[in-house]
């Protein structure tokens, strides 16, 4: 990193906030007087500004890579079958991307900024961040290498530009603001770890793995995916944030893997689980028992914390003595108010290292001592066991990460959709009542099967050639027995404008 650029970046940024003012004010000033050419000086306020925009794109760009993904079709060969981008942040031919581009993959190639290509040599992944690094070997030849910034230094309002290749369209550069810090989408799932930089910068299919930078021309985040209801940007767009793709990244580098702490609990924050009901703390969805909701209920109004909900067997906070209700106050001395610092903190830690808890239990403050376990190796064992856990996350559905941009269709024709079951949340914001159910499309690929028989986004899928849909794995069943290219298949869709047939079927070329 360019030891004096965060010096004179700053001072930029300075600047830009007070010429953006300064020009809002001068603008309207004039324009209220006339609408003619701008001054000089207007002028000149304009170029300060354009400057600082390019100069920070101009940092960066060369560094951001194409990463052309391709998978064996079966006969020997590699089909292209997707997009995605990526940085160089390590001059021995290091990129940072995501870890849904370069997952299941047969082939990476890398194409850079200035025409170069390689093809992968090594790739290590990190699923419960959506981070991967990708490896070429440039040989004697020089790389441009991307500087991060320090993401924990970001506010709300700050300006961002967006770099990647979206659609295929490489070196694109939006511009927005930073809109929220620390979002969770719950798009990772249950053993995701998420604390997103949000964004109104355009970011869609392609962007993938591309960096979101600041105006001082550094790397503070690694866009990772949007919500929409269309599948292209409605301007919300997130990204791992700096802080943590360099320590991930550093990680998979030298350890090829990640590991982390667990700690064995599930939680919720105190504020929340006082706002449930009563009936519904004690319904086979919570199972609080009454002792329970009766500790529960003598927690002072004014404690502060995360709410122990449950405790896994023989985890290392049962082996330490945590038990449901205690209220978590601090770790290692630090103040804990959300479930996502606790996460993180654990997350931050290895296997095997200790941390303090401080716990508050029926009147008194606790110090336990937990020895931490393997996050991986805890993950892989209760799903293995298919214990489904007691607090059932949010879900965000697959499509609303953010997949590569389609390059080329894979060998045999497919539906070519996304879909997932609907939740009350999820209804709603489609357009539907709350309590609407089904099966419902959350991506059409373009220029795929769905796409040419007239399928959408928000379509509810009810039946297959007669036969009611209830579940997304018997859709997939279904789809995968049928014979598109012969016979094809008639699906029943709903939408808000009423039910429909629509007939699927390979064109006979």
């Amino acid at each position: 990193m360019n030891a004096n650029l965060p010096d004179r970046a700053k001072g930029y940024v300075a600047s830009a906030r007070l010429i953006v003012t300064c020009l809002l004010v001068t603008a309207v000033s004039a324009s209220l007087a006339t609408a003619g050419p701008l001054t000089a000086e207007e002028r000149s306020l304009a170029n300060q500004i354009n400057s600082l925009f390019r100069r920070a794109a101009q940092q960066v760009a060369p560094a951001v890579v194409s990463l052309q993904i391709s998978k064996n079709t079966g006969n020997g060969q590699s089909m292209p079958v997707g997009l995605g981008s990526g940085c160089i942040i390590d001059k021995a031919g290091y990129v940072i991307t995501n870890n849904h581009v370069v997952e299941d993959t047969d082939k990476i190639t890398v194409h850079l900024a200035d025409g170069r290509k390689f093809d992968a040599i090594e790739t290590a992944t990190d699923p419960a961040t959506d981070l991967a690094v990708v490896r070429f070997d440039p040989g004697e030849e020089e790389l441009p290498v991307a500087a991060f910034g320090d993401s924990k230094q970001l506010q709300v309002g700050d300006f961002v530009l967006a770099i990647g290749n979206p659609f295929g369209l490489d070196q694109t550069v939006t511009s927005g603001i930073v809109s929220y810090l620390g979002r969770q989408t719950h798009i990772l799932g249950e053993w995701g770890l998420e604390d997103f930089i949000q964004t109104d910068a355009a970011i869609n299919r392609g962007n993938s793995g591309g960096p979101l930078v600041n105006l001082y021309g550094e790397v503070i985040g690694v866009n990772s995916n949007i919500l929409t209801p269309t599948g292209q940007s409605a301007g919300y767009g997130f990204a791992v944030p700096s802080a943590q793709a360099q320590r991930v990244a550093k990680l998979l580098i030298e350890e090829k893997t990640v590991k982390r702490g667990w700690l064995g609990i599930e939680m919720n924050e105190l504020a929340d689980v006082r706002a449930i009901p009563e009936d519904l703390l004690t319904s086979r969805y919570y199972k609080l028992t009454e002792d329970a909701l009766a500790q529960l209920k003598a927690i002072p109004q004014d404690k502060v914390g995360v709410l122990v909900i449950g405790v896994v067997d023989e985890s290392p906070a049962a082996q330490a003595g945590i038990q449901p209700i205690d209220l978590i106050l601090k770790i290692d001395n630090q103040p804990i108010q959300t479930s996502q610092a606790i996460q993180q903190i654990i997350a931050n830690k290895k296997p095997g290292e200790k941390v303090s808890v401080t716990l508050y239990r029926q009147q008194e403050e606790l110090q336990r001592e937990v020895t931490l376990g393997d996050r991986g190796a805890a993950r892989k064992e209760i799903l293995s066991q298919k214990q489904p856990p007691r607090l059932e996350p949010k879900t965000m559905p697959d499509p609303f990460r953010l997949p590569p941009a389609p390059y080329g269709q894979a060998d045999g024709p497919t539906l070519g959709v996304k879909v997932f079951k609907l939740t009350p949340n999820d209804a709603e914001r489609y357009g539907y009542d709350s309590d609407t159910e089904g099966i419902v499309i959350a991506y059409v690929g373009p220029d795929t099967l769905a796409d040419q028989a007239g399928l959408a986004v928000g379509d509810i899928i009810l039946q297959v050639d007669g036969e009611d849909i209830e579940s997304t794995r018997q859709l997939k069943a279904i789809i995968q027995k049928a014979d598109l290219k012969n016979k094809g298949i008639t699906l029943t869709l709903k939408n808000l404008k009423g039910q429909r047939d629509v007939v699927v079927k390979a064109n006979a070329d």
